[in-house]
């Protein structure tokens, strides 16, 4: 059971690590963003979490 709660905990940590990520990436410039070939539609493709 421990090792499941640890999975969950880490689950969680990476979705909230993305989100952060994600969010700081549309916060960039239009042309920044374009650069790096980041488009909004990216965190709409992503699952949240895994279960």
């Amino acid at each position: 059971m421990l090792k499941s709660l640890n999975r969950i905990r880490a689950a969680f940590a990476q979705a909230s690590k993305r989100r952060r990520t994600t969010r700081e990436l549309n916060e960039l410039p239009t042309e920044i963003q374009k650069d790096i070939g980041w488009h909004e539609r990216a965190e709409l493709d992503e699952i949240r979490l895994p279960f």
